[in-house]
């Protein structure tokens, strides 16, 4: 998979946990969600905006911090996903 691949999964995925903090946890901003999270506000932020690359650890702090179950972590439709496993 390419770089440029990564970036743009890391976009959705960071897209889809913004969009599931402001509509199902009704929480407004990254610094709210911090102050139940062993993450800082700075990193959440780097996050949903699609600028880190997390490792495993962190991906497992996130599911915690957004509710996400373990199905629900990658609940969000990667296009080129099927291209990339064929």
């Amino acid at each position: 998979m390419t770089k440029k691949r990564k970036k743009e999964i890391r976009k959705l995925f960071g897209a889809y946990l913004k969009k599931h903090r402001e509509d199902v946890l009704k929480i407004k901003s990254v610094r709210q969600l911090s102050f139940s999270s062993d993450i800082d506000p700075s990193k959440l932020s780097k996050i949903e905006k699609g600028k880190l690359d997390i490792r495993y650890d962190t991906l497992l702090e996130v599911a915690v911090t957004y509710k996400l179950t373990p199905d629900q972590i990658f609940g969000f439709k990667i296009d080129f996903w099927q291209h990339e496993i064929s």
